[in-house]
């Protein structure tokens, strides 16, 4: 809908890229390098062997192209890697920003004691070095934990320097960082910056909430509790210094990139039940030290009890685990998967004991099915040798017996669906699965709100008047596995009509208070900074699986097998926009609350623009014009909205 720039940088998910690739869409015709950032995740879960796999088909699909891999640690084993991607020819920079000290603290109401840790990355050896200060301030806190808090916010907190707490969980990090805010003093002068990004964050919530109140002394949480925009404002108070303590959760390690000096692991937990492993912790902790500004990153853990201190010591000892393949579960597994493969329907069966390895697979070799029908069978053998796992295995024994497992994996895969082309390729075109596509097709036939072309308009999916027209489609798109929206929250059940008034409301640009009061879940939560952090946290989790679902739903529905119909509907889900103007502006950055009024900038037709030229629009906005687009109903003036559009839009 509008007209392409030449592309010379793509940033885009390994997933996106995937299903780029198998629309066959120009912008990855002709791409000669690839960056792979934080590429240390191709050992993680389902994300990793998708990563593994994408990365396989480019080698065979793109053989002259370059791979570049960012981390900020290497796993073990680090030769395997550079020979499957290189052949052994590879360009390896050991560079980080700055030295890690990584100690241990305990305190006492008099004393402090430090352990420093020798690790795998220290430069010097550290092994047996304690000693014991007395302490030269008070410290209030009752719990030895908190002490230990108590005296890094005060020992190393510096203007212009951020720490970072890493907390279990975003609650966790909301107390401990009003834990921290207790303890300082009011700032002399809050920065306009700062008052600007409180000012936003109020009017885009609806109220005012702890996450607000907490940068009146510098303090910050970034979590899945906030909105895009509010992290990416709160990411640039901390690169100007106006932040000095951030408590986060292990999100943070996902493709952040802000500077912080040190580093205080608050907890080892992560997730439900587990830990931080090694891997995680040193993704977490190389982030501690600025280039140019600290001698050393500090890494800081809590030895308050035995326990934590067996707990700190065992991760660093471990340095980074050995490389794995998410892939090689299977081989590992074999005798379990042979006698799988030797029952009824054993599709069903892998997908379902062994999730992350399989299903990246199977999408796989339907993409292989779909492209070639069965003469890709004499080829799988060597598109396997291109795999990771294939590369990590140690004999030729093993790597014989991990071939033939896999063919015989595509070759159950290729009785059962062979006959059936078009199906494959939906299942090929959307991402989903045979099972995922053969319900739609079911709901499709069968269904006449699904059917019904007409009831797929935009004015007709977002009429809040009528939810039950889009709730029959989130209906059928919670029914899917990869989708998972069905499971909802373990506090209430999945209500496809209460998840379409959020999405209506969402696209409508309801206020994000507002709109959590439609789910009786966190209408009922009396905390107004708990109620909107677990809201944002679902309304981001229900819409990206929304429009994923609702871009399949709607292309089979109107399209066929050779031609998927898509629409703007998914990406109104996604951004929270209804209208291709707006739609275009929150493409380029622009906040949701501001988008529509904004797009009034867009005179005649959409397609005659860029992206550069909606850019140069905005960037050129007078004073008056920012007053007169401006939301009637923002608190922000026309010249604070321009402030805010000119941080988020580079």
């Amino acid at each position: 809908f509008l007209i392409s720039d030449t592309i010379d940088v793509l940033v885009t998910t390994p997933e996106k890229l995937e299903l780029l690739i198998r629309r066959q869409h120009p912008s990855v015709d002709d791409i000669s390098l690839f960056i792979v950032d934080e590429a240390h995740t191709i050992e993680n879960g389902i994300r990793g062997a998708r990563l593994e796999l994408l990365m396989t088909m480019l080698r065979r699909e793109r053989p002259d192209a370059k791979y570049m891999l960012l981390s900020p640690f290497l796993p073990g084993n680090r030769d395997a890697l550079t020979e499957w991607l290189g052949g052994g020819k590879d360009i390896h920079i050991d560079w980080k920003p700055s030295e890690k000290i990584v100690f241990g603290i305990k305190t006492t109401t008099k004393k402090v004691k430090y352990e420093l840790l020798d690790t795998p990355y220290s430069l010097m050896s550290l092994t047996n070095h304690v000693y014991e200060n007395r302490l030269d301030f008070t410290l209030a806190s009752s719990s030895d934990k908190d002490r230990i808090l108590e005296y890094i916010i005060k020992k190393y907190g510096e203007e212009h320097r951020t720490q970072l707490i890493l907390c279990y969980g975003r609650n966790t990090a909301n107390t401990q960082a009003k834990k921290i805010y207790d303890m300082l003093p009011d700032m002399p002068v809050i920065p306009e910056d700062v008052i600007l990004v409180q000012k936003y964050m109020n009017e885009e919530i609806g109220c005012e909430t702890l996450y607000t109140q907490l940068l009146n002394k510098g303090v910050a949480v970034h979590h899945a509790g906030l909105s895009d925009e509010s992290k990416l404002l709160i990411e640039h108070l901390i690169r100007n210094g106006y932040i000095r303590y951030v408590c986060a959760t292990t999100t943070i390690a996902e493709g952040v990139n802000f500077p912080v000096s040190s580093v205080y692991f608050d907890d080892y937990r992560r997730g439900s039940d587990g830990y931080l492993s090694s891997n995680d912790f040193w993704n977490i902790a190389g982030r501690a030290g600025r280039t140019m500004v600290d001698d050393f990153g500090k890494i800081i853990l809590p030895f308050h009890t035995k326990t934590a201190r067996d707990r700190g010591i065992g991760i660093i000892k471990k340095s980074a685990e050995e490389l794995s393949s998410v892939l090689a579960q299977l081989f590992f597994d074999r005798e379990q998967v042979s006698n799988i493969l030797a029952s009824n329907n054993p599709d069903t069966a892998l997908a379902r004991e062994y999730s992350d390895a399989f299903m990246p697979l199977f999408q796989y070799f339907i993409h292989l099915l779909n492209l070639s029908h069965n003469e890709y069978v004499i080829e799988v053998e060597d598109i396997l040798k291109d795999t990771l796992a294939y590369n990590l295995l140690g004999s030729d024994e093993d790597r014989a017996e991990f071939i033939e497992l896999c063919k015989r994996i595509y070759l159950s895969i290729q009785s059962k669906y062979d006959d059936r082309h078009g199906l494959l390729k939906y299942a090929d075109k959307t991402g989903f699965s045979v099972p995922s596509v053969l319900r739609i097709m079911h709901e499709k036939s069968g269904n006449e709100s699904i059917a019904d072309v007409d009831s797929w308009e935009p004015s007709k999916l977002f009429d809040g008047s009528q939810p039950e027209n889009l709730a029959e489609k989130i209906k059928v798109i919670a029914e899917l596995k990869e989708t998972e929206l069905g499971t909802d929250s373990n506090q209430s059940p999945f209500n496809s009509l209460i998840a379409s008034k959020i999405l209506i409301a969402w696209v409508k640009g309801e206020k994000l208070s507002t709109i959590s009061n439609v789910h009786p879940y966190f209408a009922n939560k009396d905390d107004e900074t708990s109620r909107v952090s677990d809201f944002v946290r679902y309304i981001n989790d229900v819409r990206f699986k929304a429009s994923w679902g609702l871009s399949a739903l709607e292309g089979i529905v109107k399209g066929n097998e050779d031609d998927m119909k898509d629409s703007f509907v998914p990406s109104f889900v996604y951004y929270g926009v209804n209208n291709q103007k707006a739609l275009a502006l929150r493409m380029l950055g622009l906040p949701r609350s501001i988008s529509n009024s904004l797009s009034q900038i867009i005179s005649g037709d959409l397609k005659e623009y860029t992206f550069t030229d909606l850019r140069n629009r905005v960037k050129n906005l007078s004073p008056i014009e920012w007053e007169v687009y401006r939301p009637e109903s923002s608190t922000l003036s026309g010249k604070e909205l321009k402030r805010i559009v000119d941080i988020l839009v580079k």
